[in-house]
């Protein structure tokens, strides 16, 4: 009922609407999410009202952390879609740079922050999101030490996040490299694509053992660059069962159409026939075509953002029926320019439908938000309670990457957690 209602409604939320237009205040939404607090949405006048024996407040995860060891917290969350350069330390950036003599076009980690951020940008677009990246790598590429040290930073954040399985991912090819001459330092050395994922995948199993979460990797292609395809689907299948989990292709999808690339076919399909799993971003800045050809051409099991879904009722109803996954990035989603408002996202009318959803943060630095903070916004500014949040949570594991067994372990894991055990 809810789905047909959406449908007959004359202003149905839609992801058109130009770059110009107008947009909700984006600090004021943060402030009004209550960022820096420990999770609102499951304070005790919401109790009453999950189904579920809960943990009280103080037990949730805190946005507010340090950087240094602490010990382990209860882990609530599942996060599918977080992309690992997008998400390091403004701080290890900064450093990194300096240390290597990188110049930047900021001076501290909380001008980092605002800069790459495309809060304060008068144009959002993926185009001008995406130009951040160029900053992380450049400050990581080629750098065994620099790989490493991120890795473990981004366990480290993510436990403190209260994520208990996280799926990353990267483009390896981005990472490769010269490491730059450091003053005092005359070792020089390039760094392999496998090299890349080997040293990635060895850090975040050391930062899974020592954080008490568990960290898998998603491989990804890019659609500037098909000639990486096959060498990308060949490091998955090497590492398919010893870290890696899945294949992505990411990048400007309004640029670059998929389809158009017969490299990024073949891998997928080379990659479903091995047996690796696969997800694809689509209908993010793109037409839900994009989504369809994912689909049809790319076999894809779960769809990063899928937003423009709203624009093709047949395929719409397709993805409900199938309960094929989407990866929401609300945050992320105005920032690109994606949708043009939170108020009117076409994430609220998924989740009213019964699809199957997860909360993301994409790219936690870019963004200035967690996964932690994006479950805050979806209660506080969509206004949904504990249950909506619980299911995300729990979608996000059984659509997870792991194997079977494994899955199975992590749900039975979030159930003792969440005290449904």
């Amino acid at each position: 009922m809810q789905r047909e209602r959406a449908l007959k409604e004359k202003n149905p939320p839609s992801c058109g609407g130009s770059m110009e237009v107008v947009r909700e205040n984006y600090t004021e939404m943060k402030e009004k999410a209550g960022r820096g607090k420990a999770y609102c949405f499951i304070g005790n006048e919401h109790r009453s009202q999950a189904k579920y024996t809960v943990l009280p407040p103080e037990n949730w995860p805190s946005t507010e952390y340090n950087n240094s060891a602490s010990p382990p917290r209860e882990r609530l969350l599942v996060e599918l879609h977080t992309h690992f350069d997008g998400a390091l330390r403004a701080e290890t950036v900064v450093d990194l740079a300096r240390t290597k003599g990188i110049e930047l076009p900021v001076d501290n980690a909380e001008q980092l922050k605002e800069y790459v951020s495309c809060a304060n940008k008068e144009v959002k677009s993926l185009t001008v999101f995406l130009e951040a990246f160029g900053i992380f790598n450049s400050v990581i590429r080629g750098d065994r030490d620099a790989l490493r040290r991120c890795a473990l930073e981004f366990c480290e954040d993510q436990a403190n996040y209260g994520v208990l399985y996280s799926e990353v991912r990267y483009c390896p090819q981005f990472m490769c490299g010269q490491k730059p001459n450091v003053e005092g330092d005359s070792e020089q050395y390039s760094l392999t694509s496998d090299e890349v994922v080997q040293i990635l995948l060895d850090a975040f199993a050391e930062g899974s053992q020592r954080y008490g979460i568990k960290v898998r990797s998603i491989l990804c292609l890019v659609r500037p660059f098909p000639e990486w395809a096959a060498e990308t689907v060949a490091l998955c299948k090497k590492y398919y069962g010893k870290g890696v989990v899945g294949i992505d292709v990411a990048g400007d999808e309004t640029l670059y159409p998929i389809v158009a690339n017969d490299e990024f076919v073949k891998a997928f399909q080379e990659a479903k026939k091995f047996g690796i799993h696969r997800t694809a971003h689509a209908g993010e800045a793109g037409p839900a075509q994009n989504i369809r050809e994912s689909l049809d051409w790319l076999s894809a099991e779960r769809i990063g953002h899928g937003y423009h879904l709203v624009q093709d009722e047949e395929l719409y109803n397709v993805i409900k029926k199938e309960k094929i996954h989407l990866e929401l990035c609300p945050t992320s989603s105005i920032l690109t320019g994606s949708v043009p408002s939170f108020k009117n996202h076409p994430g609220k009318r998924f989740i009213n439908d019964g699809f199957n959803f997860s909360i993301n943060s994409d790219d936690s630095l870019c963004i200035n938000s967690t996964v932690a903070d994006e479950y805050n916004l979806v209660y506080n500014e969509w206004g949904y309670d504990f249950p909506v949040l619980t299911r995300a949570a729990f979608n996000a594991a059984r659509s997870s990457f792991l194997p079977e067994e494994e899955k199975r372990q992590l749900i039975e894991d979030l159930e003792t957690v969440y005290g449904m055990r």
